[in-house]
C-alpha cells in the first residue's frame, strides 16, 4: 500500500503540473484546470458538454445532469467552420443535441472561418427563434492546418455571451515556438481548449488533454461513487481525477509527456515546431513552381492540399488521375500521400509534421507523383 500511494501521488501529480503548464502557455489564469484525455474527439465532446450543461445551468436553471435535457435543447445552436472538426457534428448528436445544432460558418479563400459570415449565423439564428450556446473555433484544420481568427471570434464569443471552445488538437504545439506563437493569439480568450500532445507535441498516441479557464466547470460533470471518489475525499482536500472527467480507467499519458519536456524542454520541441512551418513553406513554393500541380492553400501549420494536374492539352479525369497516383505510391511503397475531398474534387495531401522531413524528400515524392500521372496519361 506505501507504494502504491507514492504511485498515485506521484500520477497525480506529474498531470497536473503538465496540465497547469499547458494552463500557463494558454495564457489562463490560476483558476483554470485541465484533464488528459484519449484525444480530440473525446476533449471537443468534453468542451461541448461543459457548453450546454452551463446554458442550461446559467440561463434556464436547470440541470441537465440531473433532469435530462430541457425542452429548449432541440433550439441549441453550435457554431463551427464548414473546415472544423468531424467529431463537433457526431458530439452534438452523442449530447442528444442532433447535427441539426451545428451551424457550418463559411470560410474565406483561406479557408478559414468567417468572423462576418459568424456574426450573420449568430443573428440568423436568434431571430428564427433558436439558441447560440457555443462557438468552435478551428486552431489548425485538418485538411488544410490554418487557424480560425481567434481574436475576432472571441469579441462575437463575448458579444453574445456564447462559450468559446477552440479546437487547438492540431496548432496546440505553436504553444511551444516564440516564432509563430502569434497565429494563436486569443487563445487565452476561450473558455475551453482541446490540445492533442500526439500530435504537434510529438507524443505517442495517446497524449491529450481538455482545458478549461474555470475549474468551476468541471462540477457540472462531477459524480460521486463511495468505492472511488467519496464526497468526503473533496472536503480533506484528495485529488482525483475521475472528479474532472467522463474517462474513468485511464493511462498515464502524462509521463511521456513530462519526460519529452524534462529532457528536451520547450525550447527544442519548438524549433521542431519552426522546422515543420518551414519546410511546409518550402514545400507551397516547390508545388507553385511546377506547372504538374494544382496548390489549393497555404498553411499557417504543415499541411498542403493539391493535385496532379495532368496535361493542359488533354482532357482528364483529374479525380481518377490522382487517385490512381495515390494507390500506386501506397501499392509500391514509395510514399504514404494522404487524400481529401474539397468542393467534391479529390486532392492530394501533404501534412508534415516529422522535423527531420527535408525539401528534398518532398521533391523526390513530388517526382514520383509526376511518374505515375504521367504514365496513366500515356496508357489511358
Amino acid at each position: 500500500m506505501p507504494l502504491l500511494f507514492i504511485f498515485l501521488n506521484m500520477w497525480h501529480t506529474l498531470i497536473q503540473k503538465l496540465v497547469q503548464w499547458t494552463c500557463d502557455e494558454i495564457g489562463f489564469d490560476k483558476n483554470a484546470d485541465g484533464i488528459f484525455t484519449s484525444g480530440g474527439s473525446q476533449s471537443n465532446l468534453m468542451g461541448l458538454l461543459l457548453a450546454r450543461d452551463h446554458f442550461s445551468i446559467e440561463n434556464l436553471k436547470h440541470n441537465i445532469k440531473k433532469d435530462g435535457l430541457p425542452k429548449e435543447a432541440s433550439r441549441f445552436r453550435i457554431f463551427v467552420s464548414e473546415a472544423g472538426h468531424f467529431s463537433i457534428q457526431k458530439n452534438a448528436s452523442l449530447l442528444g443535441l442532433g447535427e441539426q445544432a451545428v451551424i457550418k460558418v463559411k470560410t474565406d479563400r483561406s479557408f478559414r472561418m468567417n468572423a462576418i459570415l459568424l456574426e450573420d449565423a449568430i443573428k440568423r439564428e436568434i431571430s428564427n427563434g433558436n439558441i447560440p450556446i457555443a462557438i468552435v473555433a478551428t486552431a489548425g484544420t485538418t485538411d488544410f492546418g490554418n487557424i480560425d481568427p481567434l481574436i475576432s471570434i472571441g469579441k462575437l464569443a463575448d458579444k453574445y455571451n456564447i462559450w468559446f471552445h477552440v479546437d487547438a488538437a492540431y496548432g496546440g504545439g505553436l504553444l511551444l515556438t516564440d516564432k509563430y506563437r502569434h497565429l494563436i493569439n486569443g487563445i487565452e480568450k476561450a473558455h475551453s481548449v482541446t490540445v492533442d500532445y500526439h500530435k504537434s507535441f510529438f507524443q505517442p498516441v495517446s497524449s491529450s488533454a481538455f482545458i478549461v479557464n474555470d475549474k468551476r466547470y468541471f462540477g457540472l460533470i462531477t459524480h460521486y461513487a463511495d468505492y472511488l471518489n467519496p464526497k468526503d475525499h473533496d472536503d480533506d482536500g484528495i485529488p482525483n481525477q475521475v472528479n474532472k472527467s467522463i474517462q474513468t480507467t485511464r493511462r498515464f499519458d502524462a509521463l511521456k509527456l513530462w519526460f519529452t519536456l524534462r529532457l528536451m524542454g520547450k525550447q527544442e520541441l519548438g524549433k521542431y515546431i519552426d522546422k515543420i512551418i518551414e519546410t511546409t513553406k518550402e514545400a507551397a513554393i516547390a508545388l507553385e513552381n511546377d506547372n504538374h500541380f494544382e496548390l489549393l492553400n497555404h498553411s499557417d501549420l504543415s499541411a498542403l492540399v493539391f493535385r496532379y494536374s495532368a496535361c493542359p492539352f488533354k482532357s482528364f479525369d483529374l479525380n481518377n488521375i490522382n487517385r490512381h497516383i495515390k494507390a500506386q505510391l501506397y501499392k509500391n511503397g514509395h510514399a504514404l500521400v494522404a487524400g481529401t475531398k474539397v468542393n467534391g474534387q479529390f486532392y492530394l495531401k501533404f501534412t508534415i509534421l516529422n522535423p527531420l522531413t527535408q525539401l528534398a524528400d518532398i521533391q523526390y515524392t513530388l517526382t514520383l507523383i509526376k511518374q505515375y500521372g504521367n504514365d496513366y496519361i500515356n496508357f489511358n
